[in-house]
């Protein structure tokens, strides 16, 4: 008897404040109701945005750059928020990236013109494209403020520097400030670009640039290049951050005379052959400095360690098993088996399992591997 009263008493307590909690809940979710949306006004006119953009004549933050104005309709976006905190934002503006041809919204101070246009009572820069506003204007009225306020910071935009490719006579002329360091290692064989090369073609190989080139074993040609120069244009034909990189491959050739293996492509003199291609260096300033350093750290280190068909063989050996150098597997078995290392061939195939690959399988049959 004295077990079922004390098993009672030890329930009851905990079955009240089980009780307690679901009719606090309860009245929680029952007085707890959704503020109204504030009642919008008519809009003004037939198209405010049209009314906003009549006359407009918007300044391009890029030199080249061509606005058309009719764009503003889907670059700015509004829509109805509900209402979540004491603010009362009731309106979200959305701003397509493109706005950055007009304006850099934040920094421009988007929100304090948009705060001054009549008819807006709060706003907040949520994010680089969200803005929150509070108004009672109607949708397109909102919309046709944020697009007068975002033409009104575009009067005087900042102009922001255009990433193009660098021009060939820059180019040219960092390429003759690294020649006399290329040509003391051998490298005196070079590569040109025309002023008439094409900026414009995309390289995926990235063969176009000047370059230096020397001959290292029978047919056999190392190549130091200067690829894709970029950097960022002003108006006033100042660069900021030019940089490119630099490369090395090995070019096996079908004559002995190197001139008679170069060609001219979208204005640069490449060298003709089966490309092996071996490394491209991290962007490097387009300062004669800067790119010497590389040259001397890294990449002559390599070349001098690739002059020969055997020297790149090992080389390719010599990471396995854990890695291989700037070719894959099969490709640099392919190489190997076809200038007589066999046994390397052989070793590049079997690494990682590899030769279950249907083009390690190729290569094996190819080679009678």
């Amino acid at each position: 008897m004295r077990a079922r009263l004390s098993w009672r008493l030890l329930l009851v307590p905990r079955l009240v404040l089980v009780a307690g909690v679901i009719i606090w809940a309860l009245l929680n979710v029952l007085l707890t109701r959704r503020r109204p949306q504030p009642l919008r006004l008519s809009p003004t006119s037939d198209d405010p945005v049209a009314d906003a953009l009549a006359d407009a004549q918007p300044v391009p933050r890029f030199a080249d750059e061509a606005l058309d104005v009719t764009d503003l309709r889907w670059i700015v976006g509004v829509g109805e928020m509900e209402l979540g905190d004491e603010d009362g934002y009731n309106t979200v503006v959305g701003l397509d990236d493109t706005v950055s041809s007009y304006a850099d919204v934040a920094a421009d101070g988007l929100e304090d013109a948009l705060a001054d246009q009549p008819g807006i009572d709060a706003v907040e820069h949520a994010d680089r494209e969200v803005v929150f506003v509070r108004s009672v204007l109607s949708l397109p009225d909102v919309h046709a403020a944020a697009i007068r306020a975002l033409l009104a910071i575009n009067r005087n935009p900042r102009r922001v520097p255009r990433l193009r490719s660098l021009q060939p006579a820059l180019m040219s002329a960092v390429a003759d400030g690294v020649a006399p360091i290329l040509a003391d290692h051998g490298f005196v064989g070079r590569l040109r670009m025309s002023l008439e090369h094409d900026a414009s073609h995309i390289d995926p190989n990235a063969l176009h640039g000047p370059g230096f080139y020397r001959v290292a074993d029978e047919r056999l040609v190392q190549v130091l290049g200067l690829r894709n120069g970029l950097g960022y244009h002003n108006d006033d034909g100042t660069i900021l951050n030019s940089r490119v990189r630099l490369t090395v491959e090995v070019v096996e050739i079908t004559t002995t005379d190197v001139v008679e293996s170069i060609e001219l492509q979208h204005g640069c003199e490449v060298i003709a052959g089966e490309r092996i291609p071996f490394t491209s260096y991290d962007w490097t300033p387009a300062v004669v400095n800067d790119i010497e350093r590389v040259l001397v750290s890294r990449a002559l280190p390599l070349c001098e360690s690739i002059t020969s068909r055997a020297a790149i063989v090992n080389r390719w050996v010599g990471g396995l098993p854990w890695s291989l150098p700037d070719r894959l597997h099969w490709e640099a078995a392919d190489i190997a088996a076809r200038w007589g290392f066999r046994k390397h061939a052989r070793d590049l195939l079997k690494h990682g399992g590899s030769r279950r690959l249907p083009q390690s399988a190729a290569v094996a049959a190819k080679h009678g591997l």
